[in-house]
C-alpha cells in the first residue's frame, strides 16, 4: 500500500517536471471521466428546436417583392467580440444596407442570456452596422409583425430554428461559411449539422469550395462570394518606423480541431531546434505550455495583429475544413502565408505567393524554413502584399447583395 502511494507520488513529480500544472489537470481530467463516465455530448439547441430534413411541413411560398426595399431576418448566435464568422456576416449585412434593404438580427441564444448585452456587443465592435437585435422567440408566433421576405440562416443551429418555423413567409436561405458536420465526430452533432443541407434552403456559400461540396453531396443550389482582405487594416509597414522582419507567427486555436494547433505546434518545435535564432510568436487563444521559446501574445485587436504580421517573414495557417481567413491577411501585411495543402484551401486561396506543405509537422517545418531563407527583405513584402490587392470585401457585399436581390425582387 506504501509502496503504490509512494509510486504514484513519484509518478506525479515526473508529470509535474515534464508537463507542468496544466498537464497534470488534463490528466487529471481523463481519470475523472474513466472513473466517473465521460460527459454527455453537449445539444447546442433546444429539442424543440430540432428539425428533421424527412418530415419537415411545407414552408410558406415566397412572393417576389416589387418597389420597396427588401426586409432581411439574420438567425444567428450572440456574437463575442473578435467572431471573426460573425464579422464576416456583418459585412454582408453592411452592404445589404448600402443597397438599402432592412436587415434584422434574431439572436438564438439557449442560455437565455441578456438581450440588451448582446445588443452592447453589436453596436460596440460592429458599429457600422444599423441592423435592429431582437430575441428569436419573436418570431415562434405565426405572422405578424416579424414576416419578412427573406430569412438567413448563418449556422446548422440556426437552420434547424429557421426550417423548425414553417409559418414564416419570406425566401429561406442559408449563409454557410464552412462544412460544419467536421466541427464534430461522425455521430449525433455531425449528422444534424449535414442533415441541414437537405433542408431546401438556397446557399450562400464563403468561397467556390463550398458551394460545389454542397451541390455535389446534396444537391443544393447556392451562389458564392469571395474572400476577401481587410486592405484598410492590413498593409506592409513603411519608413523608419517599420520593425525588423525576422520572426514566425502561428494562430493558435488549441480548442477548434480544424485549425490543426497540435500539428502547428509540433511543425514549430522542429523549426525552432533548425533555426533557434529566428523569434517565434503565437497568437489567438492562451497557449499554457509551449515546448520551445516563444512569445505568447494571445488575443490581438487587428491593428496590433497588422503590427505582428510586419515583424514576420512567414506565417503558419492551417485549417482542415474551409480555408481560413489568414492567408489574405498575412499577404495584405507581406507576409508568406504557409498553409496546409488541401483542395478546400486550394479552391478559394488560388493565390501564387502562398507556400503549399502536406500536413504533417516534417513538412510544414521545412516549408516554414524554405520560406524564410528565401525572402528577400527588399521586394518580397510589397510583392506579396500587391497580390492580395484586387481582394476586396466591399466587392463580396455587393455579389451577396446582388444574389440576394435577384432570387426576391421583381424587376419588371
Amino acid at each position: 500500500m506504501l509502496d503504490n502511494a509512494r509510486s504514484r507520488a513519484r509518478q506525479i513529480i515526473r508529470v509535474l517536471r515534464a508537463e507542468g500544472l496544466e498537464g497534470a489537470r488534463r490528466r487529471a481530467r481523463r481519470v475523472g471521466h474513466r472513473v466517473l463516465g465521460a460527459e454527455a455530448e453537449e445539444l447546442p439547441l433546444l429539442a424543440s428546436d430540432v428539425a428533421d430534413s424527412t418530415q419537415l411541413a411545407p414552408f410558406a411560398e415566397p412572393v417576389r417583392v416589387s418597389g420597396r426595399p427588401l426586409r432581411i431576418g439574420w438567425i444567428t448566435t450572440p456574437p463575442g467580440a473578435g467572431s471573426g464568422g460573425h464579422t464576416t456576416m456583418f459585412r454582408m449585412i453592411e452592404g445589404l444596407e448600402r443597397a438599402g434593404h432592412d436587415n434584422r438580427l434574431y439572436l438564438y441564444d439557449t442560455s437565455h442570456g441578456d438581450l440588451a448585452r448582446h445588443e452592447r456587443v453589436v453596436r460596440e465592435n460592429w458599429p457600422a452596422v444599423a441592423a435592429s437585435v431582437h430575441d428569436v422567440a419573436a418570431i415562434s408566433g405565426s405572422g405578424g409583425a416579424t414576416d419578412a421576405d427573406v430569412w438567413v440562416a448563418t449556422s446548422w443551429q440556426s437552420a434547424h430554428v429557421l426550417a423548425s418555423r414553417p409559418h414564416l413567409s419570406g425566401r429561406r436561405m442559408y449563409f454557410v461559411q464552412d462544412y460544419e458536420p467536421y466541427f464534430y465526430a461522425h455521430g449525433s452533432l455531425y449528422a444534424l449539422a449535414e442533415d441541414t443541407y437537405r433542408f431546401g434552403f438556397t446557399g450562400i456559400t464563403a468561397g467556390a469550395w463550398l458551394a460545389e461540396e454542397l451541390a455535389d453531396r446534396f444537391g443544393m443550389h447556392s451562389s458564392h462570394f469571395e474572400f476577401g482582405a481587410d486592405l484598410d487594416v492590413y498593409s506592409v509597414a513603411s519608413g523608419d518606423g517599420a520593425p525588423a522582419r525576422d520572426g514566425v507567427v502561428f494562430y493558435t486555436k488549441p480548442g477548434v480541431a480544424r485549425r490543426g494547433h497540435a500539428t502547428g505546434m509540433l511543425a514549430l518545435e522542429r523549426f525552432a531546434r533548425v533555426r533557434p535564432d529566428v523569434p517565434i510568436h503565437l497568437f489567438g487563444d492562451p497557449v499554457p505550455q509551449v515546448p520551445f521559446a516563444a512569445v505568447n501574445h494571445g488575443r490581438l485587436r487587428p491593428d496590433q495583429l497588422d503590427d505582428l504580421y510586419n515583424r514576420c517573414r512567414v506565417g503558419l495557417s492551417l485549417s482542415f475544413t474551409n480555408v481560413s481567413l489568414i492567408p489574405w491577411e498575412l499577404l495584405a501585411s507581406g507576409t508568406v502565408p504557409v498553409v496546409n495543402d488541401a483542395r478546400h484551401n486550394r479552391v478559394v486561396l488560388d493565390n501564387p505567393e502562398v507556400v503549399w506543405a502536406d500536413a504533417t509537422p516534417g513538412a510544414l517545418s521545412a516549408a516554414m524554413q524554405a520560406a524564410y531563407d528565401s525572402y528577400d527583405l527588399s521586394t518580397a513584402p510589397a510583392r506579396l502584399s500587391r497580390s492580395v490587392v484586387g481582394a476586396s470585401w466591399a466587392d463580396a457585399a455587393q455579389s451577396v447583395a446582388a444574389f440576394i436581390e435577384s432570387q426576391t425582387l421583381d424587376r419588371a
